[in-house]
């Protein structure tokens, strides 16, 4: 999709901004004994540099097209993420002595000159191409919720690359292929409900013959927000998009699992008893939160966590349409919030990842009462148990938990869809934002 090309130009730009602000960095800390023979000793180390710049870069957001239309938090991304990469940049060199480079000053001349550079390369592709007329014109066909949230964000985000030229959401007593040749669109953008009218799905190929791109509504929605489209979802969808079983990358990111989690266990071993000492003098209970959750195929499950709440508060709670722990829940104790802002009060959970009851990576576990309040509410909500539920997932990193039906609906939305496109670079990918929901300390 020509949104991800736009991403890799933006990547690209910056790869060119930290070689030129390399090139001033050295002239400039060298002055007039500057010689291209002195950039070649520093081109290959500050090239392994580059790609833990660029690994920081898009954690914190900067390759995400979404950022760039909320100005203020724009910049906030952009200068944390040159900060985050200078403060990091001497470790990379202290933790690699062989490459017998101590680049105090021209570190800081680096993240200057590159700031400088990229933001300006930035502001230069925001204004003449990504904020410019859309690359290609869509049209959309159909109506409902869904359809009205995708048109309305792609006219409040033409750097996504489309512009909305024609919305058809009469499609019965329209003439379709005449008004797609009038407007010239170049994308048209289909209802799997379109299917049943034969006459109309001919005409359409026709089209398609011609040069114009036909796109189902569902992949299209899924490719701008990163989740699917409950409208669009019926039990026809499920059996043809979603396969339970995948013995490889099951068996592979098992094995990972296991090794990960005895990694953790046996290096944050030693500050377990401190952790439980300080829980017991801030608040009065048990070290430790137990309760059952709901796993794979809705086997249930005993979680361990630190308790974080006040004893016996962290269990179901429901208040009307609003239930679970909520974000600044006054429940949750000084130190609590500490140990979730830097997710330590997870850290027992690796004793259920080691058991085989939970992934790194998955649906989040739900509350027995919660899962089976829920499934009663929501269509399609048990498909979330036909994988080990996770420690984290693609709904919690778009920070997607549910304190109410309206917001659980919107999270199964996430969870399908990393259940239909789960591998191990989507894995990989919720690892990267997991870290920085962490160092940035915007968890739970």
């Amino acid at each position: 999709m020509r949104i991800n090309s736009k991403n890799l130009f933006l990547l690209l730009v910056d790869v060119v901004a930290f070689y030129a602000a390399l090139f001033l960095s050295l002239l400039v800390r060298t002055g007039q004994s500057f010689s291209l023979d002195q950039y070649g000793p520093h081109f290959k180390p500050f090239s392994l540099l580059l790609f833990v710049w660029l690994l920081i870069f898009y954690i914190v957001g900067l390759y995400d097209l979404r950022n760039f239309s909320k100005r203020i938090a724009y910049l906030k991304i952009f200068f944390m993420g040159v900060l985050v990469a200078l403060a990091v940049s001497p470790i990379f060199f202290y933790l690699y002595p062989s490459l017998n480079i101590a680049p105090k000053s021209i570190l800081i001349l680096l993240s200057i000159f590159f700031g400088l550079i990229s933001y300006y390369l930035r502001e230069l592709i925001d204004r003449y191409y990504l904020g410019s007329k859309a690359i290609l014109k869509v049209s959309i066909i159909g109506k409902g919720g869904d359809v009205t949230e995708l048109i309305n964000y792609l006219r409040e985000n033409p750097q996504m690359g489309y512009k909305v030229d024609l919305w058809i959401s009469d499609y019965i007593n329209e003439d379709i292929p005449d008004l797609i040749r009038k407007r010239e669109v170049d994308v048209v953008v289909v209802p799997s409900k379109l299917r049943n009218d034969k006459r109309l799905v001919s005409e359409i190929y026709r089209e398609l013959l011609k040069g114009v791109d036909v796109v189902s509504f569902s992949e299209f929605y899924e490719t701008v927000f990163g989740k699917v489209s409950m409208d669009e979802l019926e039990e026809n969808w499920f059996l043809e998009k979603i396969k339970p079983r995948d013995g490889f990358y099951l068996f592979t990111k098992r094995l990972g699992d296991i090794f990960l989690a005895l990694f953790i266990f046996l290096v944050t071993l030693i500050f377990w008893p401190i952790t439980a000492l300080i829980i017991k003098l801030s608040s009065k209970g048990s070290v430790f939160f137990m309760n059952k959750r709901v796993g794979l195929r809705e086997k249930n499950f005993m979680v361990y966590k630190f308790r974080t709440m006040s004893d016996g508060s962290d269990k179901f709670e429901k208040i009307g349409e609003n239930f679970g722990v909520q974000k600044n829940d006054g429940r949750v104790f000084g130190f609590g919030k500490i140990l979730r802002k830097l997710r330590i009060d997870e850290w027992p959970q690796v004793i259920n990842i080691l058991k085989g009851e939970l992934s790194f990576v998955g649906p989040r576990a739900d509350f027995i009462d919660f899962y089976y309040f829920l499934k009663e509410k929501i269509p399609h909500y048990q498909i979330r148990t036909i994988l080990l539920p996770g420690l984290t997932g693609w709904a919690q990193v778009h920070d997607k938990f549910g304190s109410s039906v309206e917001d659980t609906r919107e999270r199964l939305a996430y969870d399908i869809y990393y259940i239909k496109n789960r591998s191990f670079v989507l894995d990989f990918v919720i690892g990267l934002k997991t870290l920085k929901t962490i160092f940035t300390f915007s968890g739970m």
